[in-house]
Formats: structure tokens, sequence, C-alpha cells
């Protein structure tokens, strides 16, 4: 049921868009040669901006060069990250794209570091001698009081969009062109995606004001678009005035590069597609991913000194640069739309060390999102609301049920193998039926709602626990990072951590299902070999990403360290535990059913204390139940 219902939400979205395609289609049939322009002219003009950090070059000239035939496109802005001679091959790419049309400005302060500086300076000179003596050495701007903030904030912003208007200037991007398309390279020395977004952000807003542009494409460095992605998602947006952002459908450009890229492909529309059209069908997208978001210029300007400044419990957040912005436009009543058909590709990682680290950054921008901004709900509805607490609380109530299997052998909620295989079939019958040409196969759309669902318990532990954490992700794809990335796998280990543990879990719980039915004597045994061996395996798997490390270093171990003596003990160890825990559950279950027989008792334990003595020779755990004391309190 809760699968018809996520589906039924998501083809409400689904048929939104096509009648708002098919409407901006009918506005843009002429009735004659001079309206078809005009109309062609006024209804998609847009800038874009694509951001990057020493991108694969090949990767990074198809992006570019995807721009090249976008109807309506007038502006396009590529930001790179860094200065340095490495970072200049990424700016070489974009001379060879667009030879005649582009312009190179290099800065040598970041825009939103002018920003940073030029407000706590000025909050700093409006404070008291016994203020400013008064504040930590670690002080940050959001430590300040509110009122002092904003006005703080508005004589940054007021300075960086000057300056960054007589940057404009004197490079002559301002004046005139007698062609309809130009470029702008911009970069900077190396900060964050954050930090170079915000570089182009206020880039953009001033040559959207002074060429009466009001629409903004945003990509990453390892998207291409479609001629027809731009036209399809900003003309959509122009149907309505309070649509503030909106964002096309993702598709994989390297589904072919290996079976963890085919599985990421088409996880893409078994899940990510239908979770973002569950919000869809309220016009309440709570993230428009990087490589495909669209904005109203009005509706981003405002948001974009407190975008930059976030803070989650006191620390500057960096991963959720995407998730945050979106949640500005939300909390100030924007609508947020994702339009199926339009269509952007971008890249997926291909080993499955890669996969797991960028679950493990978008799972913590969620965590930020969803729990730091609960007004959102109020605004949007209870639908956003549900979705965003289903996409939390249901993996972790799922390790919570496995984890009391896995010790006691029973639940308070039961699985159903039928109820997973339904939703497997339902998924995948609606998605090869809408997105038959995006998708590999029928076997591919199955398979990988298995490879998405299963980890995410472990990705939301961890992510949570390390919601601070991040950067731009993964390693860069240029061939200097990649030589730096060879030797880092076993550092990332840590990072998957809780996914190895919780897939151990997993193994155990199918042991114990297995064991039950068909050799009961061994079931301790068999679930901490399961245990063991698919934490193994895994770690294997992760490893074997970093392959030019393993290469390198041909003894170092891609298996859990056990020998058989050592396993052979862990084994024994723990089986007794779990015999333990077994033998516990069932006295306490008999000592709760005779407290009911007897009537005397209350609650669940009675009126007595629980006493647990352990008897040395047999290590069996007796539970005894002491009698109440007269006069005792309950």
């Amino acid at each position: 049921m809760e699968t018809i219902w996520q589906i039924g939400l998501a083809e409400t979205n689904r048929r939104r868009s096509k009648r708002r395609v098919k409407q901006l289609k009918e506005d843009l049939v002429p009735t004659d040669i001079e309206k078809a322009t005009s109309n062609q002219a006024n209804n998609v003009r847009c800038m874009a901006s694509v951001v990057g950090y020493r991108e694969e070059p090949g990767l990074f000239t198809k992006c570019l060069e995807s721009y090249r035939n976008c109807s309506g496109l007038e502006i396009m802005l590529i930001g790179i990250d860094g200065n340095g001679a490495q970072d200049m091959e990424m700016a070489n790419i974009a001379r060879k794209v667009f030879p005649k049309d582009i312009q190179f400005i290099g800065l040598q302060e970041p825009l939103a570091d002018v920003a940073v500086r030029l407000a706590e300076e000025y909050a700093l000179s409006k404070l008291s001698k016994s203020d400013r003596f008064n504040l930590t050495p670690d002080w940050i701007f959001n430590d300040l009081p509110l009122n002092l903030r904003l006005e703080a904030k508005d004589y940054a912003m007021h300075k960086v969009y000057a300056k960054a208007a007589e940057i404009l200037r004197e490079h002559k991007a301002l004046d005139s062109y007698e062609n309809s398309f130009r470029a702008l390279c911009v970069y900077q020395p190396h900060v964050s995606k954050k930090g170079i977004m915000f570089t182009n952000l206020i880039f953009s807003s001033i040559l959207g004001q002074a060429n009466d542009i009001s629409y903004l494409w945003t990509s990453d460095s390892d998207t291409w678009v479609t001629p027809e992605t731009l036209p399809l998602t900003i003309g959509c947006m122009e149907s309505d005035p309070m649509i503030g952002g909106s964002c096309s459908s993702l598709s994989i450009h390297n589904e072919n590069d290996s079976f963890i890229a085919g599985l990421g492909s088409a996880a893409y529309w078994s899940e990510l597609a239908i979770t973002r059209g569950q919000t869809g069908a309220i016009d309440a997208v709570d993230c428009q991913p990087g490589p495909c978001a669209a904005f109203q210029l009005s509706a981003l300007t405002p948001n974009l000194f407190d975008w930059y400044m976030q803070t989650s419990l006191g620390v500057k957040t960096i991963v959720n640069e995407d998730r945050h912005l979106t949640t500005k436009l939300l909390l100030a009543g924007w609508r947020v739309t994702f339009n199926t058909e339009a269509i952007a590709f971008t890249d997926t990682p291909t080993t499955l060390l890669r996969w797991l680290l960028q679950q493990i950054r978008w799972a913590r921008a969620n965590q930020i999102e969803t729990f730091q901004y609960p007004q959102v709900y109020a605004i949007h509805g209870p639908i956003l609301f549900i979705t965003a607490m289903n996409r939390f609380y249901g993996p972790l109530s799922i390790m919570v049920v496995t984890a009391r299997y896995v010790l006691h052998g029973d639940s308070d909620r039961a699985y159903s193998l039928i109820d997973v295989f339904l939703r497997i079939a339902l998924c995948t019958t609606y998605n090869f039926i809408c997105n038959r040409r995006h998708v590999c196969s029928w076997a591919f759309l199955a398979i990988s709602q298995i490879f998405y669902q299963l980890p995410l318990p472990g990705i939301i532990v961890y992510s949570t626990a390390t919601a601070l954490e991040g950067g731009w992700g993964t390693s860069m794809r240029n061939r200097t990072e990649s030589q730096k990335a060879k030797g880092g796998g076993w550092e990332h280990l840590r990072s998957v951590s809780a996914v190895v543990a919780w897939m151990a879990l997993v193994a155990a719980a199918v042991a114990r299902y297995t064991a039950t039915a068909f050799a009961p004597a061994w079931r301790a045994e068999l679930m901490v070999l399961s245990a063991v061996s698919a934490a193994g395996v895994l770690v294997k798997g992760v490893a074997s990403s970093t392959s030019p490390f393993l290469a390198a270093h041909p003894t170092a171990p891609t298996a859990l360290p056990l020998s058989p003596a050592a396993l052979s003990g862990a084994t024994r160890a723990v089986g007794g535990v779990i015999r333990q825990c077994e033998d516990a559950s069932a006295r306490l279950r008999d000592e709760e059913e005779e407290g009911r027989g007897g009537g005397g008792g209350r609650g669940r334990w009675g009126m007595g204390r629980v006493v647990v003595e352990e008897e040395e020779e047999i290590g069996e755990v007796i539970v005894v139940e002491e009698e109440e004391e007269e006069g005792e309190d309950e």
C-alpha cells in the first residue's frame, strides 16, 4: 500500500509535467515567422552556470560541448575552483570549446571570502569594547546578535555586488555583443564547491539584471545536457511566477563502465526518481540535484549570503550546497518543481567504495536539512513531512527489527517476503513502462532496488553520526588527483564501517532464518560464520575499488585478518552469547506469562524487580523475580 501511494504521487507529478510541457509547446506554435522568432526569444532566454574542480578532460569537454546547441542560452558561466597550474587544464578546455566567445576572469580572493570578511569587520566595528572582549577566540559570525548580523549582511553583500560589477566592467563583460551567446570562465583560489558556486551565482545575478534575463540553469562539470533540457525546464518555470526553482530528470551517461555503474543508473529511476516525484506532486521538491537545477534569479539572490554562511550545531556546513539552496526557496514560500520531461546526463561512481561514499555524503545533507528546518513542513504540508520522516526512520526501524531478530529470534514486526517482492515488482513495472528508453532491462531495475535499499540503514547511521563532515566528495578525476587517490582506499574504510557492520547483521539474520528451518543445532555457529564472511567480502569489495593501491601493495589484507583458530574461537564465544540471549528471552517471556496468569503482577514484569544471576559452571543466565518488600512504592 505504501508503494502504491508513492507511485501514485510520482505519477501525479509526471502527468503535471506533461501538461506543462504540452502547454509550453502550444504557446510556442507560431502563426507566422515573426511571431515564432519573438516567442522563441522571449520564452527560453536564460544563463547557465557550470562549476568544477580538476575534472577529467574528456568528461569536461563533453560537458561544455553539450551547451552549444541549447536554444535560448545567452550567457555561459564556467567556474573553476582553483587557480593553480593544474587547474588551468580546465580553463584551456573551455578556450578550445568556445574559442571566439569566451572571456577569462581570475580572482585573487573568492567572493565568498570577501563577503564573510566584510560582514565580520562591519559587525566587529559596531560592537562595544566590552562585547568584543567577551567574544571567544573561536567565535563565528552566527554567534552575533540577529539584528547586527542582518545589518552586516546587507553591508557586505552590497559591497560584494559592487565589486563583482566592477570586475565585469573591467573585462567588458557587461557590454552588448553582436553574437547571441558568450561565455565567461571564472577561476579563483581553491575553497570548495560552495565557494565557487557563490562566485558564479553573484556574477549571474549581475549579468541577469544587466541583460534582462530572469532564469539560471546550474550544473556540474561531469554533466551534459540535451538541446531540449534548458528550454523545457525553464520554459515550464515561466508558466508560473511562483516557481522559484525546478530540476529535470537525471540519467547516467557512464552506465556501461562497470556493473556498479549500471546498477547506479537503474537506481536513479527505480528509487531516486520516485522519491523526488512524491514531493514534486505538491511542487515542494526538497532537493534540486546539483547537476540539473534551475532557478528564478529573483528567488535566488536574497538567500545567497545566508546559504553560504549556514551552520549546524555551530559548525559551518559544506556537503549540502544544493539541498540547502532548495530549503531556502521552500522557506521563502517558493514552489520547487520536478520536470520529468526534461533530462540531463551525469556521471555515477563505477566502484562500490565511491558509490557508498556518494550515498553517505547525500545522506548527511538530508539529515541536516530534515531536522534543522522543520518549519518547511508547516509551509508545504504533510506529504513533504511524511516523505522526509519515512526516508530517515524507515531504514532505522529496519535495523532495529533485524537486530532484535538476530539476538532474540523474535520481533514485534515481522518481515513479509511477499511485501518485498510486490514492492520490487510494482516499482520495476512502473519504471519500465514510463522510462523504458532510459533503463537497461527489467532485471537491472529490480536488482537496483536491492542494491540501493540494502545498505541504507548503515548509511543512515554513519551519516547521522558524521553529519558535519564532508567536502567536494570523492577524489577528483583528472590525472594528478587520481594519482593522489591511489593509496587512499583504506582511509575510506572507516567511512563505510557502519555499512560493513550492518551487512554482517543482515547475513546473521538470514543465517538464523535458514538454520532455524534446516539446522537448529548449528544456528549460532552459522550466524557467526555468515556475519564474518559477509563483512570480509564487503571489505574486500570496497578495498578492491583502489586496485592501483593493491597492485602496489600485494600483501595488503583484503579480508578480515582471522586465522582458522581465531575464527573458531570467535565463533564459539559469540555463539555462546547468542544462546544466552535466546535463553534469557525465553525465560523473560515465561515470567511475563506467569505474571499475567497469576493476576497479581502489574505491567510487564509485575511488581518485583528483575535481577540477573550468572552461574559460572553452567554459563546460563537465570532471571529471578524478587518478591516485593512491604511498603515499597511501585
